[in-house]
């Protein structure tokens, strides 16, 4: 896709709209401040609206779990900078309700005088997706097995036997397609639900690491701290701190 260049996100939301007529495909725009101005009706109707102004001037953390958007919002601020997301392999989900797998691709949207006035993104539907998503789908049994089992002891090897591939298939298509092991996978599928926990649960956070597959609180901590920068109880208290009294 050339750079995208509108007088304003009026006009970027205008020149998008025909983006409803194609099927299986999610599409929105946001300002810098994270706020939707635009989404197509596939978009906004999976999160539960039933028309486009539902959706205008809610952010990711209004519609998705909050371990989801962060990482929606990490994505953003590099979009932000100038930087161009492709095909990012990711887990799209209304709060309370099961995800889908996406492939989503993120652009700047610069105005006139070349300053960059918001973001556009496109996700499309892994399972109808042709083309470049088909090496993906050789991740979908072992991604999906790992989602619902992460709270469960998962090694490389159990992983490997129920998905019915060799450890060694397993490892190659992880490192290909993600650029990471299996094993780093799992810890971050872990992270994230205990992300998601610890701000919208009162569990103590032992609790939290036990209920996500973590053996022990030190283990746990240890991990969340390299992922987030923080310690789970720093986090915790952020979270409460921005909360409005």
């Amino acid at each position: 896709m050339t750079t995208l260049t509108y007088p304003s996100l009026d006009g970027a939301a205008h020149n998008f709209a025909m983006l409803d007529l194609i099927p299986d495909t999610h599409a929105w725009i946001k300002d810098v401040h994270g706020c939707f101005v635009y989404g197509n009706r596939l978009f906004f109707e999976r999160f539960g609206f039933t028309s486009l102004q539902g959706l205008l001037g809610k952010c990711d953390y209004d519609l998705a779990p909050a371990a989801l958007a962060e990482n929606y919002c990490n994505d953003d601020a590099q979009v932000l900078k100038g930087n161009v997301v492709n095909d990012r392999l990711e887990l799209i989900a209304a709060k309370g309700q099961p995800g889908d797998w996406f492939l989503t691709s993120k652009w700047p949207i610069y105005n006139l005088q070349g300053r960059v006035i918001g973001s556009f993104g496109i996700s499309r539907h892994l399972n109808k997706t042709e083309g470049k998503a088909i090496p993906f789908r050789e991740l979908r049994a072992p991604i999906d097995y790992i989602c619902q089992h992460f709270a469960s002891a998962i090694s490389v090897d159990s992983l490997a036997l129920a998905c019915n591939i060799s450890v060694s298939a397993l490892e190659r298509r992880f490192r290909k397609h993600l650029k990471k092991t299996p094993h780093q996978y799992i810890v971050e599928v872990r992270l994230d639900n205990a992300r998601q926990m610890l701000r919208e649960t009162d569990k103590p956070i032992g609790t939290i690491a036990l209920e996500t597959g973590f053996a022990d609180h030190s283990h746990f901590t240890r991990a969340f701290t390299r992922r987030f920068g923080v310690a789970p109880s720093v986090d915790r208290r952020d979270r409460v701190s921005a909360q409005p009294a």
